[in-house]
């Protein structure tokens, strides 16, 4: 299982390795400890609810990065990414999204009407590539 932590500079890489992946996008400081948070945080046995994203990542096999968003502004800028739907009101930061890859091209975010919840990450990467539906761990 392929889990990293990136930064913008890293997609050319990312995108010439995995034919697919997702990449997630964190507020760089979250204000209301959200249940889909970084994999990698160091204070996660201090939150009071599990991270989702863990538990999704468990079930799902694919290939998935971490960025903070507020240092991929220009990043997403050019990608289309909506920034005025993501910026938050009187914060120096953008709300968190994830976006899915097929190579190089963006096949969608969670800023297109997903939510960033299990459910939403399951429909995009069920439009992402079936397969990664198919061969979920379920046990």
């Amino acid at each position: 299982m392929i889990r990293e932590l990136i930064t913008v500079q890293d997609f050319d890489r990312i995108s010439q390795e995995n034919e697919y992946f997702i990449w997630h996008f964190l507020m760089s400081y979250d204000y209301s400890q959200p249940t889909m948070r970084s994999i990698f945080d160091e204070y996660e046995e201090h939150y009071h609810s599990p991270n989702k994203m863990i538990q999704f990542l468990e079930i799902f096999d694919v290939p998935y990065f971490e960025s903070y968003a507020n240092e991929s502004i220009e990043f997403l800028d050019k990608l289309g990414a909506p920034l005025e739907k993501l910026r938050i009101p009187s914060k120096p930061d953008l709300k968190s999204c994830v976006l899915t890859f097929n190579r190089r091209r963006l096949v969608n975010a969670t800023y297109n009407g997903y939510c960033l919840c299990p459910e939403g990450l399951t429909n995009m990467l069920y439009n992402l590539n079936p397969e990664f539906i198919y061969n979920a761990k379920l046990d």
